[in-house]
């Protein structure tokens, strides 16, 4: 659903600053670096009640985020869509997930001196690898999500915005001319997306605000629902954050196929699988364009192809 009425995070009302965290490597349940910072300014600290507090850098990740007591700060990226995301987050409810929380700066802004911060959330990552005991728990808690996340516009400039990953969305559904992140630098990662692109279908479905990228951004622990981190939105079908993490887990985890028996009632899935794997490789393309990463990216790419290639064929031939 998108909104043609751009959102103002500056209208937004200031609200509580009690919140929780808002990236895998911002969760808190990856493992503090000894380091102390000298990375995170003293002005951002006192800008978000902490100026006491002695930050540590959270490993995983880019290595960018800080936690400082319960609050975990990072930089901010494009201030505009960073604004809008926890504007998202901060009145996003519903039972069946958990969200982080932003934290107001003592401005009322989200953003201060280049800074969010995000309260940590409890949890962990789960391993994908084989076949993971954490499907079901996903599913749910991604569908309990979405559905709160459907009665959100969403400001067409938001899922529009020229970076690695829209232009890999867009090419996966038939929005933007695939050949230039298709040159000589895709490799043979430019055959598997051609392939994929010439099996694709129209699919009925409808488009609503999605989390895109759930792979390492679901953090699960005992007794509570799953916490979903580092909001990445697009605007697409709601099954479709479900074929992402498919094709990430069995492209970079050593999942097995089975695992896509879990996802068999989500209509139109093996569709969903082939644009998100499209996604995913000409993301990879644009990401790591010059470096070994692009043949690795196409060697660990090849066999989820074929799978979601067979898979294809297979249904077109019932």
């Amino acid at each position: 659903m998108l909104d043609s009425e751009p959102f103002n995070p500056e209208s937004a009302a200031p609200g509580s600053a009690s919140s929780e965290t808002a990236s895998s490597e911002t969760s808190g349940s990856e493992t503090a670096s000894p380091e102390t910072a000298a990375a995170v300014p003293t002005e951002v600290l006192a800008a978000f009640g902490l100026a006491e507090v002695i930050p540590v850098r959270l490993a995983g990740g880019q290595g960018t985020a800080w936690l400082a007591g319960p609050v975990v700060l990072k930089p901010a990226d494009l201030d505009r869509a960073d604004r809008w995301n926890a504007h998202v987050y901060d009145t996003l409810a519903g039972p069946g997930f958990r969200v982080p929380r932003p934290v107001r700066a003592d401005t009322g802004d989200w953003i201060a001196h280049g800074w969010m911060a995000w309260r940590r959330v409890s949890g962990a990552p789960a391993d994908w690898s084989g076949v993971s005991p954490r499907w079901p728990e996903l599913v749910a808690g991604s569908r309990a999500l979405h559905a709160a996340l459907a009665a959100v516009p969403v400001p067409r400039w938001r899922v529009t915005q020229d970076i690695p990953w829209t232009v890999g969305d867009q090419v996966a559904w038939g929005e933007r001319d695939p050949e230039p992140a298709l040159g000589p630098a895709a490799g043979s990662i430019a055959d598997q997306v051609r392939r994929l692109l010439t099996a694709l279908r129209p699919v009925d479905l409808p488009d609503q605000l999605i989390h895109a990228d759930l792979t390492g951004n679901v953090l699960f622990a005992d007794g509570q629902p799953p916490a979903f981190i580092d909001f990445s939105p697009l605007c697409r079908p709601v099954a479709l954050p479900l074929a992402v993490v498919a094709v990430d887990a069995l492209q970079w985890s050593g999942a097995r196929p089975e695992v896509l028996d879990y996802l068999a009632d989500e209509p139109e899935f093996d569709q969903l699988l082939a644009r998100a794997l499209i996604y995913r490789l000409v993301t990879d393309v644009i990401l790591r364009a010059g470096t070994p990463g692009v043949e690795l990216a196409a060697r660990t790419g090849q066999p989820v192809t074929e799978l979601v290639l067979a898979r294809l064929a297979s249904r077109s031939r019932r």
